[in-house]
């Protein structure tokens, strides 16, 4: 078979459907993908050991003869494979073996390819995320190198020349010992073939190609195959069962008037609590406490029932019992409610009778169509109109350009409570997405994406409810405004029926780590980013490019920085020799001035303000630097500067991002942070946490300007 032998896919499945069997055969399995536009290596199936020799003499030697049958989809583990065969007789005795091992039908003889590089792509189905390709280095090694990635169908040329750049190893992919660089638009093509081949044929379950080999001459062909049926593989990918038509979220955000169901008089108790937080945000609407005990709460009156109050809420806050929760959600739909926020645990999260419980609310969502923010959900803050319906004591809410969506309570909890005592910004949205049972993380970023109060989204997922919808929301919101997502719970366990290396490769890390490199977001890693990303989001403009200029007063600090760059892909590049020469000037003779910049001997001679002035001056005035980082040292024996020249600096260079570093007395440090921060540069204790920010912000840049 040659690569214009495409033949017909259709016929192709229902042959190995009559066949039956867990997987297409190998000969198969290349004439499926042939017909994509696969390229596929020479090759003929052959009864017994003497018609082989003919095919093999007709293709010409070397040739590879391979044991063929249904069931043997990984033939070199039952040493089902012979390579370099030069003669008919050869052929003959090596076939004669081959089909004494069990399951063999017939033989498989092919070109032998050459070439020093292997690659594997190939397809597996993830449930909700659909048919995703994967893409990584190949051979016999590939599950031991697990160097890999993914993207879900369909792909782009875009995508799949992103997926090619992402692999470790993509040096390799390059002029590599004399043999020529890999065709990298053919093996886009490749990617992309496959990505079609999974949405057109649902029974496809999963595809390998490995090895594809990469000639001398950077072409390349597809040596091995195969394909596994959907229902051998077992894999269910169906699509979450679709869900009414979404109203807006804005009256969560903005709402008129709002009722407290739950609302209590005893202190601590969360339903006290939310309404403490409402007061000391000073919401301006109406607001309605519920309560059977009737009387008065912080000076408020307490209404007896949802139906003895005056007007229809445009909100009501469920802080009650979670086997309450049903009841009173009812209430809200029988009063005409069109939004809740049901805060209680206990619910699938819990046990199994919870699980009741939540299933219990999908039903009263289901056929009424209010909108449900939580259950089990520590609340969400409007500062632009001044409302929470958060029960941690939280107190005045410091309003910011910053949205934060959640899926975990500890974030709406202590950890604002950490940013809104211990940094210098604010927040404009913060929604806890909890058991997301309505509103998920596709919604919420969907609302803060078109919210003019938003400049910059910070999302910590645990999960994905719809994969392919956040997707779809997430790429077109990068292309407005900064998106950054923290997912956890990575995990290496490989999908179900890993019948192919793709399938075993196919961890859910991965698989998130493509979906989120195909939307474009910035993913960050660790949870303290989550509070460093919303501080250089609102205080820092986004710079042009990741070339970065930096001082300290270490060269200790000079060289493990700058390997921190080179890990953070960020650049450390050459300067102009005009910035050479003024750094050179402000500096005692024979000081070496270059980038990055040991600012001690400059500092130590003419002072540290007069040092870091000048230094961080040459630096922004440079074109080769998108941002300047200063390590600052601050101690009462070196002198302190007045700091007012960092402001000017930003003033005068508004598209620089200036991110401020420490190094000596807390006391003094304390005491700049307290000035710079309120007045929008950020500023980070430790030497490595300013670097780590721009790569948050170098990351933002690239998404917003990506294709």
């Amino acid at each position: 078979m040659t690569a214009s032998d495409t033949g017909n896919p259709a016929a192709i499945l229902e042959e190995a459907r009559h066949r039956g069997g867990a997987t297409l055969d190998e000969h198969q399995s290349k004439r499926l993908l042939a017909c994509f536009g696969v390229p596929v290596v020479r090759e003929a199936v052959a009864a017994d050991p003497k018609a082989a020799a003919r095919v093999a003499a007709e293709l010409g030697f070397p040739a590879v003869l391979k044991a063929w049958g249904n069931t043997l989809a990984h033939k070199t583990e039952v040493s089902g494979v012979v390579l370099d065969l030069r003669s008919p007789a050869e052929v003959e005795t090596a076939g004669a073996r081959l089909l004494r091992i069990p399951g063999t039908e017939g033989l498989l003889v092919q070109d032998q390819v050459q070439g020093n590089r292997e690659l594997v792509a190939g397809l597996t189905r993830k449930p909700g995320f659909g048919p995703c390709v994967m893409f990584g280095v190949g051979g016999i090694l590939t599950e031991l190198v697990a160097d890999a990635v993914f993207r879900i169908a369909p792909l782009s040329e875009n995508d799949a020349a992103a997926m090619i750049a992402d692999i470790r190893l993509v040096e390799m992919l390059g002029p590599f010992r004399g043999q020529a660089a890999v065709d990298t638009e053919a093996l886009a093509r490749i990617l992309m073939s496959l990505g079609e081949i999974g949405l057109r044929y649902p029974e496809v379950a999963q595809i390998d190609i490995n090895p594809i080999k990469v000639r001398p001459d950077g072409t390349l062909v597809a040596v091995d195959a195969l394909v596994v049926r959907r229902d051998a593989a077992g894999v269910d990918d169906k699509p979450p069962q679709a869900r009414p038509a979404a109203g807006s979220l804005a009256p969560f955000f903005s709402p008129e008037s709002v009722a407290i169901v739950g609302a209590s008089a005893v202190p601590g108790k969360p339903g006290h609590e939310v309404v403490r937080n409402i007061l000391a945000n000073g919401y301006e609407g109406r607001l309605y406490l519920v309560n059977p005990q009737g009387g008065e709460i912080l000076g408020l009156p307490v209404h007896a029932s949802l139906a003895s109050l005056p007007e229809t809420p445009d909100l009501a806050v469920v802080i009650v019992p979670a086997r309450a929760c049903p009841g009173v959600l009812r209430e809200c739909v029988a009063r005409g409610i069109r939004q809740a926020v049901v805060s209680a645990g206990g619910f699938a999260e819990y046990d199994e009778g919870g699980v009741g419980l939540q299933e219990e609310l999908e039903e009263i969502i289901r056929t009424s169509g209010i909108r449900v923010l939580g259950p089990n959900t520590a609340g969400h803050t409007s500062t632009p109109y001044r409302f929470t319906s958060g029960f941690f004591p939280l107190g005045a809410i410091r309003p910011g350009t910053v949205s934060y969506v959640s899926q975990t309570g500890n974030f709406c909890t202590h950890t604002m409570k950490r940013i809104l005592t211990g940094e210098h910004f604010g927040v404009a949205r913060v929604m806890g997405l909890g058991n997301a049972i309505d509103i998920d993380e596709s919604d919420a970023l969907e609302y803060v994406a078109d919210d003019p109060e938003t400049q910059a989204v910070v999302m910590y997922l645990e999960g994905f409810r719809r994969p392919r919808r956040f997707l779809e929301v997430a790429r077109a919101a990068r292309r407005r405004k900064p998106v950054v997502v923290l997912k956890s719970g990575s995990s290496e366990a490989g999908g179900r029926a890993a019948l192919t290396h793709t399938a075993s490769l196919a961890a859910d890390d991965r698989l998130v780590d493509g979906l989120l490199r195909q939307a474009g977001v910035v993913r960050i890693r660790d949870y303290g980013e989550l509070i460093m990303a919303g501080k250089v989001l609102t205080m820092s403009p986004l710079p042009a490019g990741n070339r970065v200029g930096f001082l300290a007063p270490s060269g200790a600090m000079l060289v493990t920085l700058t390997d921190l760059c080179g890990r953070l892909g960020l650049e450390v590049p050459t300067l102009e020799d005009h910035t050479i020469r003024r750094l050179e000037e402000i500096s005692p003779p024979l000081i070496r001035m270059r980038n990055p910049v040991d600012i001690w001997a400059a500092a130590s001679a003419r002072g540290v303000e007069f040092g870091y002035r000048e230094g961080m001056r040459a630096l922004l005035e440079d074109p080769n630097i998108d941002a300047v980082v200063p390590i600052l040292l601050l101690t009462g024996d070196t002198g302190v500067p007045s700091y007012e020249f960092i402001l000017d600096l930003a003033a005068a260079h508004p598209g620089k991002p200036i991110l401020v570093g420490f190094s000596g007395e807390q006391r003094y440090v304390d005491e700049c942070r307290a000035f710079l921060e309120p007045r929008g540069i950020p500023t980070f204790l430790e030497i490595e946490e300013p670097f780590a920010a721009l790569r948050i912000l170098t990351g933002c840049r690239r998404s917003l300007t990506a294709p």
